[in-house]
Parts: structure tokens; sequence; C-alpha cells
């Protein structure tokens, strides 16, 4: 039987959400965050289903990469904490996603400190907006628009900076 290409990456997301190993990652994320095991259940499976993700563009050889905006912090909280299991995050990749998912967070030196003049930062804007897009565009055709308003509503809010200081132990 024909398999499309969505029905081949929807079995792929399946596969990668679907882990007898979560718990280890799970514990070892309320044992940093003051959050209960529902919330951190359902951060995990975000954080693998943007993993997955990821991993897909990737495979596709897209010509942008994914990044971790403000919006994602709690994703990003919760990568952090399944590396440090690293035999668990490793065997997620190889089983999973048949490809290791590199963290590579922005170097202080490439970040923006300051502008010269309005022009070099309303071009820099204009090239985040553009980036922003390229990305929540992908989200929506792989992940749909549930993903979307979770990640760049929700969390924003239930996950601010500031709330995540508060609730780290």
């Amino acid at each position: 039987m024909f398999q499309s290409a969505t029905d081949k990456s929807n079995e792929s997301l399946l596969r990668a959400l679907d882990s007898n190993e979560d718990h280890i990652i799970i514990e070892g994320f309320m044992e940093r965050y003051s959050i209960n095991r529902e919330d951190a259940e359902e951060i995990l499976q975000e954080t693998k289903k943007w993993l997955w993700l990821a991993s897909e563009n990737i495979k596709e050889k897209k010509r942008f990469r994914l990044f971790i905006d403000s919006s994602l912090l709690i994703i990003d909280e919760m990568w952090h904490n399944f590396i440090l299991h690293t035999r668990s995050y490793q065997k997620f990749c190889n089983d999973k996603l048949n490809l290791f998912v590199h963290h590579e967070p922005t170097l202080p030196s490439a970040k923006v400190k300051g502008f010269d003049s309005d022009v070099e930062k309303q071009k820099f804007e204009k090239h985040q907006e553009e980036k922003l897009s390229q990305q929540l565009s992908y989200i929506y055709d792989k992940l749909g628009a549930e993903t979307v308003s979770k990640w760049y509503e929700e969390y924003p809010e239930k996950f601010s900076k500031e709330k995540l200081k508060a609730l780290k132990r």
C-alpha cells in the first residue's frame, strides 16, 4: 500500500512521542522546577515534538534552521534537562529520530547588543520577522495550529522568563 509523505511524517512523529524512559526525564525536571507531573509530562511531549520537528527540518535540508526564542523557553529548559540524561537523550535521538539533534545555543558574540543606526536596527528586525514567519509556517504545516497556539500563545504566558525563575528550585 502507498503511504503519503504526510502519513510517513505522522507515523514518525507518533514513534518519537512514544518512550519508556519518560519518567526519568520528568523526575529530573520536577527536581529542578516546582511544577506538577501533568505539566512536566506535557512539556516533555512538546519538547519531543520540537526535537522531531528539528530533525525533520534537517532531513528535509531546509534552507533555514529552527531556533528557540523567548516563547519557547520552557521547551528549551526541558531540552536542557533531557540532555543531562545523556543515555536517554542519545537513545531517543537514535531510535526515534534516526538523527542526533545537537543543541547549539547562540554565541554571546552573535547576539545583538546595539545598533549603529535606525536603518541597521530596522534591517535586523525585518530579518528576525522573516525567520519567525518561516518557523511559524513550518510548525503549522508539520504540527498544526494547536501546536503553534500552545507554543506561541499559551507557553509565553504560562512560562515567561520571570515565571520560570520563580519556578526554579
